[in-house]
């Protein structure tokens, strides 16, 4: 599985927020034909169905893995099941991802169909498999229904002499005014289209970043980060994204913010109105007892110094030996908060947290090994 390479949080500090384990369901996403013979320099295209199997859903997000030195993605284009196209969508030949997403207004989709048509051409001669990685998803009011077991692959048998690749991709451009690009976010995260005052406002603030106030509130921010990420499958890219997550974290209309304590670290999870408040990939269930792969789930008290010890092995593959490396060991324990931030280390200390441990940090412990990685200088 592919890792998220970067996150930029220049929005955000070193402050915990909690993480929602969200159950499995019933849901498959699957590829269809699920084997082909294709010569090099022609297109193949495949339907990507997707069968809730006794489950409701109203958002979709699909992410391909190929070998891009044997196939090239070409594009994508949504079926008939999920008629709104999610922002946040890339073909990325370099990497090997094809990753999209898509959502539905009003009444869920309860039988299956063809979520979308994805177009390959073939470069050279081998075996090229297609898979759908468990970075896709299947939300039902914030809740994930996809069975990871149940996630389809495609074999292709490529046959012919090398074709050199002919673009990097393509995907639908954003089309319409601001409003009309925003009323998708909206749609994304309301599940349905604004019809109040405050509605409008909302979109608004999604349109031309009108609503991110003079003193920011980082509970909120963060709380919105995740959520964003775990519906599009990626962090804030373009300037959109990033008005959206202000319009997450400073209106009412997605959060019901006033039911939820902010004076300090975040407590518990903001109750949304119909979308997701969930972490930016999925939760580890593992737990262990060895100090070199400590889990998720044992940081939620601290980090102990043999846990820290086992963490910062992680990272660099080695023991702690000079005063910074046990600098990093402390600020993992006890936090470090710098007095001027530094977002350009704190970004590849996201990238390097998401690249070991397979997911985001969420947890105040997550954020103290970023911390760690970040100014201790021992680790970048």
């Amino acid at each position: 599985m592919k890792k998220l390479a970067a996150l930029l949080i220049g929005l955000v500090t070193f402050v915990g927020s909690s993480s929602v384990v969200h159950a499995a369901g019933a849901g498959t996403i699957t590829l269809s034909p699920t084997s082909l013979s294709v010569q090099t320099g022609e297109t193949v295209t495949l339907s990507v169905l997707v069968n809730p199997n006794g489950e409701s859903i109203d958002t979709v997000r699909v992410e391909l893995d190929y070998d891009p030195l044997l196939l090239e993605g070409v594009k994508f284009e949504l079926g008939s099941q999920f008629s709104s196209l999610s922002p946040g969508y890339e073909i990325d030949n370099g990497t090997g991802l094809m990753n999209f997403g898509a959502f539905k207004y009003g009444d869920r989709v309860t039988t299956s169909g063809t979520m979308a048509n994805v177009t390959f051409r073939a470069l050279s001669s081998g075996t090229a498999l297609i898979d759908v990685t468990d970075n896709s998803k299947l939300i039902n009011n914030g809740e994930e229904k996809v069975n990871v077991a149940g996630l389809g692959s495609a074999s292709l048998s490529l046959s012919g002499t090398a074709v050199a690749p002919t673009s990097g991709g393509t995907t639908p451009a954003p089309t319409g005014t601001l409003e009309e690009q925003a009323l998708v976010y909206f749609g994304a995260f309301a599940g349905r289209l604004p019809s109040s005052s405050v509605d409008w406002e909302a979109l608004h603030c999604i349109a031309y970043d009108t609503c991110k106030p003079t003193v920011q509130n980082v509970e909120h921010e963060q709380t919105a980060l995740v959520v964003f990420g775990e519906k599009y499958g990626h962090l804030p890219v373009v300037s959109m994204d990033w008005s959206t997550i202000h319009a997450l974290a400073y209106t009412n209309v997605f959060f019901n913010w006033d039911e939820t304590s902010t004076s300090t670290a975040v407590q518990e999870e903001p109750v949304p109105v119909v979308e997701e408040a969930t972490p930016v990939v999925e939760e580890s269930t593992e737990t262990t007892t060895e100090t070199t792969e400590p889990a998720a789930s044992t940081w939620d008290d601290g980090i102990s110094a043999d846990e820290a010890i086992g963490i910062f092995g992680q990272l660099t593959g080695r023991l702690p030996s000079t005063s910074q490396d046990w600098t990093a060991v402390d600020y993992m324990q006890h936090g470090y908060k710098p007095a001027v931030q530094d977002t350009a280390k704190e970004q590849q200390a996201i990238a390097l947290f998401g690249s070991v441990f397979g997911r985001m940090p969420s947890t105040s412990a997550d954020w103290n090994v970023v911390a760690a990685i970040a100014y201790s200088g021992a680790i970048l």
